[in-house]
């Protein structure tokens, strides 16, 4: 394990212990059996390593989302793996998910707040196109007060799987999950919320990656060592991205390896972003 990746983990552990203003970066360096330099070699300050974190972690979540999102399943399955999706992932990250849970994680600075409304508009938008197969006849007001209804309800059982230790039921939290989606769904008839008041704060640029955009991620992920088909994966890649259109059945084909292989999962979400068709 790189120096990096030791500290990354050990500042995720004091922070969700500790929290985030009580953790010093002499408190981490000690815990890691690092010297203050070796830290700075690696981030620039606290803040700049929790953009690291974050970054490492969202990336992951949302590109773990969407591929359930995508799948040919029928939606109705597709709302079941979503859930269990999100709660097995809380709980492979239980650490992360409880510095993420945490208030001071929003008073940061601007940046880092920006870098959480991103992500959390990704997983919206998610959900959102699942509501649209769920529920075909919602108008778009339906949709986003059903989101941050089950915003909310998610929000509730997360922390109370991180917080309150106890043997819980995940199978049966998405049982209730999904049923309270399809009543609120199918049967609620008054609404408040509308796009304007909830917009969500992802541009058409951000879910379009362009080809320079997708090289400068391979070029940073090149600077580590990685499995022989993966480093061949990126070859194949930064080939087809020289194309005015590149392919739909290679990119499937490179996006099967890199979703598989977890330091390249946002590289296969913006891979899946790659648009493929020729503007009419």
């Amino acid at each position: 394990m790189s120096k990096k990746q030791q500290i990354l983990e050990t500042a995720i552990q004091l922070f969700a212990e500790h929290g985030i203003e009580a953790t010093s970066i002499q408190h981490i360096t000690k815990s890691t059996g690092i010297s203050k330099g070796a830290f700075y070699l690696s981030f620039a300050s606290k803040e700049d390593l929790i953009k690291e974190i974050i970054d490492t972690f969202m990336k992951q979540f949302v590109a773990d989302i969407d591929r359930v999102v995508n799948t040919q399943h029928p939606a109705d399955e597709k709302l079941q793996d979503y859930f269990s999706a999100h709660l097995n992932l809380l709980e492979k990250h239980a650490n992360f998910a409880k510095m993420y849970a945490q208030e001071q994680m929003y008073s940061i600075n601007e940046e880092i707040v920006e870098k959480l409304m991103y992500y959390d508009a990704l997983i919206d938008q998610s959900l959102l196109s699942l509501f649209q197969e769920l529920f075909p006849q919602q108008t778009e007001q339906q949709a986003i007060d059903l989101l941050v209804s089950i915003k909310g309800l998610i929000r509730i059982y997360s922390q109370l799987i991180l917080f309150h230790p106890y043997p819980h039921d995940t199978t049966r939290i998405v049982e209730v999950l999904v049923e309270k989606t399809m009543l609120l769904g199918k049967h609620s008839n008054t609404f408040y919320l509308t796009m304007e008041m909830v917009k969500l704060p992802v541009t058409s640029e951000l879910t379009k990656p362009s080809a320079e955009s997708i090289q400068l991620v391979i070029e940073d992920l090149k600077k580590e060592r990685h499995p022989e088909l993966i480093e061949e994966t990126f070859e194949v890649l930064l080939e087809e991205l020289q194309r005015e259109l590149p392919r739909q059945a290679v990119l499937q084909g490179l996006y099967g390896h890199l979703i598989a292989y977890t330091p390249t999962k946002w590289l296969s979400y913006l891979v899946k972003q790659i648009d493929t068709k020729k503007d009419a």
